[in-house]
């Protein structure tokens, strides 16, 4: 970032221009120079500086302010002043800092696309601005060129004149003694006459210039660019149709189904089910799983023992009341048996004994036993069927080609439903639609990028819907006096119109003139027939020509004014886009971690043996490389300036050129406002040109 320019009172005669390289401000004021430095440390922080100004970033010259310091997201908190007191005499090289954030254009030229979404969005929306940009400098640049025609044009139209207009002068200074015996009367009707013919051809001559302006306008029809835009930005309201390979794969899987059911029902026929020998398999594994659980240990929880035993001791009690003469304890006794029993039949035991010695006694059940080995038995014999069904299956062609076509169907139709697989596949497959349009936006695209090349805009193959909605819309834009232009030019040839048809009728009334009547002079004769002397009625014509030239030179100036005008928008517009991209890659680079500094830089080396650098001159150096590689990249915009408080006054005049030297030579990469009257810097900046350091004194403010 370049500060340009400062101003107090925002008027250009207060105003203090500064050199985007270096600057030497002689003649500063106590005021002027604390004015000066706060505003550079506001704008370094990121803050209001309090006056107005003038920034260049990426080549756009931008108002200083707060929205703008915001944009560029400049902000940093390393002092931007150097005075005298910080200038190091005689001590070790200041350390620089340690780190400073990844350069932006290192990080853009080192991320992939892809990696960064924002990022990639951000690139694309610079490169189509970047691309808008280049088509509208190129009919900038056609419309130049044939402002520069036109302007040709009417020179050499303007020169024939003027050599006409003398021939005729000459002439009619020739004739002026013939012309003096004549009557009053015949110098009067020659002159009126004359007058007439030069009115006539003037006249004829704006009617074809407006005739000729109003065919180039009428061919320029901007409806189809409209249009076509309109159905971009409000496209037809979508309509869901049913779709028609939906039905075709329901019929297909209500066939392959039938097909499918006759040849199970033959397999079932023929003893090679495979469904009932699924079936059977499913059936033996159950049985099989409940054997093996009716063997295992019952696994009984704390609850379940602290229950049983309670049930236990409440029957043993009920006995021992029961053993008396009374029929209710027995009533009692049996109750409490029944809960016993069912607590055991919950958890497994089928009487107390069995609980009480473990799963043991299951082991020892002889139907048990034989449950299990038979369904054991089963299960191996369910799995033989099964297994020799399913090769029967696998190596019956038929089989095999039919379950291939139902799998396909199935496969596609979920894709076609979007992943869901209904319970009843046809009647969601009859139910699916899909969405119809007559147009699609890539062909209203395509369809635009045609009407525009159509009118000299060249978009090249396959431009992206935001380029070529960019470009349209600054053409309509372009074009959008033309309907205004027409109605003048109609008005003017109704005006030209009626006046010529006085002119021609006064014309033919006039009397005879050497046995010619006026109403008989040809004057629609041809004007490109060659002539020996210039005549009025040539000058005439030349005075047409060059009016049609100056019309001609007139509209192609606001051409080129129009389309400098869109050049200088689309420039805005790829700056936002530039300065939007950098931006979102300051951020990534800030999170993507910091760098080493480099130690060292070439512009302030110094070489160890030069017998001519002794320590102090080495340290001060050092000393500024840490500063200035401080602000080199506070921000995606670029440096911030380093304001010099006249910090070099204790050295001698070599030792300064020697510092200044080395500090042009970085001013590539960081700005730099010298504050002094030093003669020795004056002198210097001077000596080495305006094209990389001006001279420039304190404005009134600033004085």
């Amino acid at each position: 970032m370049r500060l340009l320019q400062l101003s107090p009172d925002g008027s250009e005669e207060s105003a203090l221009d500064l050199h985007p390289i270096i600057t030497v401000v002689n003649g500063l004021g106590v005021g002027g120079r604390e004015v000066l430095i706060r505003a550079v440390t506001s704008i370094a922080q990121g803050q209001a500086p309090g006056i107005g100004g003038l920034v260049e970033a990426h080549g756009v010259m931008l108002d200083l302010s707060s929205d703008t310091l915001a944009l560029l997201d400049v902000r940093t908190d390393l002092d931007v002043l150097l005075k005298p007191s910080d200038v190091p005499v005689g001590s070790s090289p200041a350390a620089p800092p340690s780190t400073i954030r990844v350069s932006v254009e290192q990080f853009l030229h080192a991320a992939p696309p892809g990696r960064y979404p924002r990022l990639d969005q951000a690139r694309r929306g610079q490169a189509d601005a970047a691309e808008a940009l280049a088509v509208l400098r190129e009919a900038a640049e056609r419309s130049q060129n044939e402002h520069g025609q036109s302007v040709r044009h009417l020179q050499r139209a303007l020169a024939e004149l003027e050599a006409a207009t003398a021939a005729v002068a000459a002439d009619d200074a020739a004739a002026e003694t013939a012309r003096s015996a004549r009557s009053t009367a015949d110098e009067d009707l020659s002159a009126l006459r004359t007058e007439l013919v030069e009115q006539i051809e003037q006249l004829r001559s704006d009617l074809d210039r407006i005739d000729r302006g109003l065919r180039e306008l009428s061919a320029i029809d901007t409806r189809p660019i409209q249009v076509l835009l309109d159905a971009i930005a409000k496209p037809d309201t979508v309509e869901y149709v049913p779709s028609e390979r939906a039905h075709e794969l329901a019929d297909e899987f209500v066939r392959l189904q039938a097909a499918a059911a006759e040849l199970e029902h033959r397999l079932q026929a023929e003893g090679r089910d495979p469904e009932s020998a699924m079936q059977r398999l499913e059936a033996a594994r159950t049985e099989l799983q409940q054997a093996e659980r009716s063997m295992a240990k019952p696994d009984l929880s704390p609850e379940d023992v602290a229950e049983l035993e309670a049930a236990h001791e409440e029957v043993l009690e009920a006995e021992r009341r029961a053993s008396g003469r009374f029929t209710r304890g027995k009533r009692n006794l049996d109750e409490l048996r029944a809960k016993e029993q069912a607590v055991l039949d919950r958890v497994g035991f089928p009487t107390w004994s069995a609980y009480v010695m473990g799963a043991g006694l299951l082991a020892i059940d002889p139907a048990a036993e034989q449950r299990l080995e038979t369904a054991r038995f089963e299960f191996e014999a369910a799995e033989s069927h099964w297994a020799q069904i399913s090769a029967a299956i696998e190596e019956d062609p038929e089989h095999s080609a039919l379950l291939d076509q139902l799998e396909a169907v199935y496969l596609e139709a979920f894709d076609l439903l979007g992943g869901s697989e209904p319970e009843n596949l046809e009647a969601a497959l009859r139910a699916h639609t899909e969405a119809k349009r007559e147009v699609t936006t890539e062909e209203l695209v395509d369809a635009l990028a045609y009407q525009l090349e159509l009118v000299g805009l060249e978009l090249g193959d396959a431009p992206s819907l935001d380029r070529t909605v960019v470009v349209a819309e600054a053409f309509l834009a372009e074009t959008s006096g033309i309907n205004a232009r027409v109605e003048e030019l109609q008005a003017e040839r109704h005006h030209v119109a009626g006046a010529l048809g006085e002119a021609e009728a006064e014309f033919q009334s006039l009397p005879l003139d050497d046995g010619q009547a006026g109403g008989l002079i040809d004057l629609t004769a041809s004007r490109n027939e060659p002539v020996v002397e210039f005549s009025p009625e040539d000058v005439a014509e030349l005075e047409a020509v060059l009016a049609a030239a100056a019309e001609h030179e007139r509209e192609a100036a606001d051409r080129m004014e129009a389309r400098e005008a869109l050049v200088d928008a689309a420039t805005q517009v790829h700056a936002v886009a530039t300065s939007k991209l950098m931006k979102i890659a300051a951020e990534l680079a800030e999170q993507q971690g910091e760098n080493e500094l480099p130690s060292s830089e070439p512009a302030f080396e110094v070489p160890v043996d030069d017998p001519g650098s002794d320590n102090g001159q080495e340290t001060l150096e050092f000393y500024l490389l840490a500063r200035l590689a401080g602000l080199r990249n506070v921000s995606f915009a670029g440096a911030v300036p380093l304001v010099v408080d006249d910090a070099l006054r204790s050295l001698p005049p070599e030792g300064v050129r020697s510092v200044l030297a080395k500090l042009e030579r970085m001013a590539d990469a960081v700005q730099i406002i010298y504050l002094t009257d030093d003669r020795t810097v004056t002198e210097w900046a001077t000596e080495v040109g305006f094209e990389r350091a001006a001279v420039v004194e304190a404005t009134g403010p600033f004085a």
